[in-house]
């Protein structure tokens, strides 16, 4: 893909609700889709087919021989995409094992850092990785094999390989699905036509014909959500477009984001103000809702009505993060946007209701469309460390105090509302970042965590 390219997912829908035979042509290609999933995890999610993993071709020649497509009679056009998502998520889970495993080293008071970086070594390098697990002999050559001999001198290797292959079985897990709710099929299974789509079916030269609500033509993998009990589906259709380019757009801003206001700018410019209205909106909905369903839960008869709601009441709030995102951008004509990274859930205390607030911002969401609409418009998005960044000043670097959403400085006499404070602050740290380099960056985070101690702010 193009350097100045960008994905994005469209949707497409049915147009009036398949009947009961169609929907069950779909239902059993989603079965079979789960089943070959559920072979190459069993097959291939341990240890001893680490090495098979990549590319992954060595996989799909071994899937094909041994029969299950024929057993199956299912399309090689979802057999193959089918084998490739499940090995996207035997993929996936051996980069959260080694995440976990990288975790668990850092932490171990037993380990020296000698030891440390034998093991990050020994994780990095696939070879090595691959060896150790097989419990093989390490065989490198060249820059690898001397960078290798220095790591391991005068390091017990046996306890340390004992190590890796204890954590590792410990946090690898069997994989198995149970859904059966979609599928992806390539290009060659499919064609558009008529106002909607012909998809490829399990009965030989025979497709089956689905009316739309738009007449788009696409040409990629798509993916197929199917909706049984109402007879509808949803297509996801990834489609490459180039990111737009506006020569206006030359500044750079700070942002603070929080759970009432969304966006506070350095310059003190506010965005999403009714953004607390709309997500307490929700979190009340939701809270009453699951309450509600705990106290009659053996009287209940269901919950669709519950989740229609929730749907709206989302729905209602997404809208309004992207109409306000859009509204930032068209003001600010901004060339480097910084964000503070924010911080996991955190929990208020005894006041439950705060807490279910907290537990309930979409802070995941808001981030993930500013960043989506910067690669649509080639605006750099870099986030900054968020530790302390309400609780400095933005004028002298002291600390100061926060009150009824306003800061003041003893040191320096500053006066401004707390999110400015805290925006101006995620702009110094982001400059610094752009002219030192992380190694400073991380440098200087380090000092304030020793000067200040604490953990960033939710609403930073």
């Amino acid at each position: 893909m193009p350097s100045d390219a960008i994905y994005k997912t469209v949707y497409q829908y049915n147009k009036i609700p398949l009947s009961q035979e169609e929907m069950g042509k779909l239902v059993e290609l989603a079965e079979d889709y789960k089943k070959v999933k559920n072979h190459v995890y069993q097959r291939y999610g341990g240890i001893r087919s680490l090495p098979k993993l990549y590319p992954g071709y060595t996989v799909q020649n071994e899937m094909t021989a041994d029969g299950l497509r024929t057993q199956l009679a299912l399309p090689s056009v979802y057999f193959y995409c089918a084998i490739f998502d499940a090995l996207r998520d035997v993929k996936s889970q051996w980069s959260q094992v080694k995440n976990r495993v990288e975790d668990n080293i850092k932490r171990n008071p037993n380990l020296t850092p000698e030891d440390r970086h034998y093991l990050r070594f020994v994780m990095k390098q696939s070879q090595c990785f691959e060896a150790v697990l097989l419990e093989r002999e390490i065989v490198l050559a060249g820059e690898w094999k001397k960078a290798y001999e220095e790591v391991r001198s005068g390091r017990n290797e046996r306890y340390l390989r004992q190590y890796l292959r204890r954590q590792v079985r410990k946090h690898l897990k069997k994989m198995h699905t149970e859904q059966a709710n979609g599928f992806s099929v390539t290009q060659k299974g499919y064609r558009y036509g008529d106002h909607g789509i012909y998809l490829s079916t399990k009965e030989p030269r025979k497709r089956l014909f689905i009316l739309l609500t738009d007449n788009n033509h696409y040409g990629s993998q798509i993916y197929i959500r199917l909706d049984p009990q109402r007879g509808n589906l949803k297509i996801s259709v990834p489609i490459e477009m180039e990111a737009k380019k506006f020569k206006e757009y030359q500044n750079r801003i700070g942002l603070s984001v929080g759970m009432r206001e969304m966006f506070v700018t350095d310059g003190g410019n506010v965005y999403g103000g009714a953004y607390g209205a709309y997500q307490e909106a929700l979190t009340e909905y939701v809270r009453e809702g699951t309450a509600r369903y705990r106290k009659n839960r053996k009287h209940n008869s269901g919950r669709e009505k519950y989740h229609a709601g929730k749907k709206r009441l989302e729905a209602a709030l997404h809208n309004y993060v992207n109409a306000e995102i859009n509204r930032m951008l068209k003001a600010e004509k901004p060339a480097v946007i910084y964000m503070p990274k924010l911080p996991g859930v955190s929990k208020a205390g005894k006041n439950k209701k705060i807490n279910y607030s907290v537990s309930m911002w979409q802070r995941g969401y808001i981030k993930g469309r500013l960043r989506q609409k910067c690669q649509e418009r080639s605006i750099e998005f870099v986030e900054v460390f968020g530790k302390d960044v309400g609780r400095e000043c933005s004028g002298c670097g002291g600390m100061g105090t926060k009150t009824e959403g306003n800061f003041v400085c003893p040191a320096c006499g500053l006066r401004i509302t707390d999110r400015e404070n805290a925006a101006r602050n995620v702009k110094k740290r982001g400059e610094e970042l752009k002219k030192h380099g992380n190694g400073e960056a991380e440098s200087r985070e380090r000092e304030r965590e020793t000067d200040h101690g604490g953990r960033p702010e939710a609403g930073a």
